[in-house]
């Protein structure tokens, strides 16, 4: 890995307007009341801004995450690992199975995946339908006939290639010692309540040598807040926001705890890119709002959205 390979990613800086410490503090925190409430009525229901009933924006969601897979393995490894013959692992798939489809219709061994809420459960069948017309066939082993036959064993929960796991207890450890060659995550990982016992289960798993890329969400999570106050969870003092929090809500977790966290449990070469940036000017205007935990200059606040690979030892 070298730092020349990943300049082909792009950092986005996101210009904002100057914040209104004042006003989106309050508002922050009846949003933060309101999603709890939510979230105890209806539970989660979606991790994506739009509905899986939106069948083409779906379909390309998935097929853009693991585009950037690719281009970010690929960066990591500078082009010496691909994911052909490799047992595939995903935290927290999300709505739908497409993203495993593709990853078995490209040669891996194996995808494995697990997540808390069964929302891949209630995928209508014309999503599939689309999903499949769009693949070509590949070759014997990989072809749109084998992929159906995958999704029908999963479906029915039979697992095989396409191995669906969903747990309440997030328990990785149901891989089994060193069987997983790589792990792929998309804004999952600041959703977990203890990172720490998740790196440690993960560094079970994970072969010596295998590969952890994962892009992480370090925003606000509601949409339209996040907009115009993409710090706003870092407003809130740790009390008040244990108080306020919800299985699911952005766990706060900022880059270098990430790094610590993966080097006490055996992983190295660990590399973090910001992919999104916050402009200067509203970071600065923001910080001295910012609960105090979150005002250093180790805290990284103005990283929105990150890359984070790292390679077992």
């Amino acid at each position: 890995m070298t730092d020349y390979s990943f300049k082909i990613i792009e950092t986005k800086i996101l210009q904002q307007p100057p914040p209104k410490n004042i006003l989106y503090f309050p508002i922050g925190l009846a949003v933060l009341v309101l999603n709890k409430i939510r979230y105890f009525v209806l539970g989660y229901k979606s991790p994506r801004p739009f509905d899986i009933s939106q069948t083409q924006q779906a379909i390309d969601y998935d097929v853009d995450v693991i585009k950037h897979w690719i281009m970010f393995l690929s960066a990591y490894t500078n082009n010496n690992v691909s994911i052909k013959d490799k047992n595939i692992l995903e935290l927290g798939p999300g709505a739908d199975l497409g993203v495993g489809l593709i990853t078995l219709h490209m040669g891996a061994e194996k995808y494995n995946a697990l997540d808390v809420n069964n929302l891949v459960a209630n995928v209508p069948d014309i999503f599939y339908d689309e999903f499949f017309k769009k693949l070509p066939i590949n070759n014997e082993t990989n072809n749109v006939t084998f992929l159906k036959e995958q999704l029908e064993l999963t479906k029915s929960g039979k697992n095989d290639r396409l191995n669906y796991v969903c747990r309440d207890d997030f328990d990785i450890s149901v891989f089994g010692e060193n069987s997983i060659d790589i792990v792929f995550s998309q804004a999952a990982i600041e959703h977990f309540d203890d990172i720490e016992v998740a790196f440690k289960q993960l560094s079970a798993v994970v072969k010596p040598g295998g590969i952890l890329v994962a892009e992480i969400d370090l925003n606000t999570h509601t949409r339209w807040l996040r907009d115009v106050d993409p710090l706003n969870i870092y407003r809130y003092p740790k009390w008040l926001y244990k108080a306020l929090k919800f299985r699911g809500a952005p766990n706060r977790v900022r880059p270098i705890k990430y790094k610590q966290t993966l080097e006490n449990n055996e992983w190295e070469n660990i590399y973090i890119k910001p992919l999104t940036v916050i402009d200067k000017q509203y970071q600065l205007k923001c910080r001295s709002h910012l609960s105090r935990e979150f005002r250093s200059e180790s805290a990284q606040i103005d990283h929105l959205t990150i890359l984070l690979c790292a390679t077992k030892k």
